[in-house]
């Protein structure tokens, strides 16, 4: 199974990007479609919850590429956020995005088996992902848990 996820992240990571910000004309019926609306006009949305002095402890499983959450975090400098994901190739793309932001730390991880200490985090943040994630209820307890 770890072979599959990994392999099927490697394959997408050449045009996710491109998928969720519509760039094409399947991408804008796909998001049309499920969402409703685009991560463009969300994503504001989901920050405006932490607030702008935002200053605690945030987790971001998945960070995918950080496509959409990099210059969000360029203006929660009193953050300490951890951006994990499973794909070490969807990593290399956030690191390139989050590069020069001394509060944001990126690690390869499992979201079902979070290496991280009960109650470590204030905000977990998951942009696109809980509906990949391969065990769910494991997903929703571990990120729950910290």
């Amino acid at each position: 199974m770890a072979d599959r996820i990994k392999t099927a992240y490697r394959t997408s990571k050449n045009y996710y990007d491109d998928a969720l910000t519509g760039q094409t004309w399947w991408a804008k019926v796909y998001i049309n479609f499920f969402w409703g609306a685009s991560v463009w006009e969300i994503t504001p949305l989901l920050f405006a919850e932490l607030g702008e002095g935002f200053s605690g402890k945030l987790l971001d499983v998945p960070v995918d590429t950080a496509l959409f959450t990099a210059e969000h975090y360029k203006r929660l400098r009193n953050a300490e956020i951890t951006a994990l994901d499973y794909s070490e190739d969807m990593l290399v793309q956030a690191k390139s995005r989050l590069d020069g932001l001394p509060n944001v730390t990126c690690i390869q991880g499992d979201v079902s088996k979070l290496v991280f200490d009960d109650e470590t985090f204030d905000a977990v943040l998951s942009m696109n992902g809980f509906h990949v994630f391969p065990d769910k209820d494991t997903a929703f307890r571990e990120t729950a848990r910290v």
